[in-house]
């Protein structure tokens, strides 16, 4: 009787973990557009975070800006990174350095004569897969530490 009330007793358990873990929703850092205020949001459909780390001498990214992805606007290169999680190791975050060679898409017969045509723009883009990985100052003051 005592081995029957036991093995019901880990089944409550082991279902009350998985229900708990199954509706745990990710919590990023997200940087309101307009405001610049960095709030935490709490969404089911966030599978990662993700930050734009502010660079020194970066004249497009002077603030950080911070945000939660959902499956659909995620880049496929950073699925990549976190698919050979296991028990023993675990990618948390990501971050990819890139150049947006914007005048090399610009054709002036499209546009006005004297719109100026863009930059070259060199960015920072860091995805991580726990609760509030994604801080704005954090990722900022690391990275620049890191040029110094």
């Amino acid at each position: 009787m005592y081995f029957y009330s036991a093995i019901y007793c880990y089944l409550k358990l082991a279902l009350l973990f998985l229900v708990v873990t199954g509706s745990m929703a990710l919590r990023c850092y997200q940087t309101n557009k307009e405001t610049k205020e960095t709030v935490v949001v709490e969404n089911e459909d966030y599978v990662y975070c993700s930050v734009f780390p502010s660079l020194a001498e970066n004249s497009h990214l002077t603030k950080s800006s911070s945000d939660g992805l959902t499956s659909e606007e995620l880049d496929k290169p950073f699925e990549k990174f976190f698919e050979e999680n296991d028990n023993i190791y675990n990618m948390l975050s990501v971050c990819l350095y890139e150049k947006y060679d914007w005048p090399s898409a610009w054709n002036p017969k499209f546009h006005s004569a004297n719109k100026k045509a863009p930059e070259v723009e060199y960015t920072l883009r860091c995805v991580c897969n726990y609760d509030l990985c994604n801080g704005p100052s954090s990722f900022s003051t690391y990275i620049n530490e890191l040029s110094n």
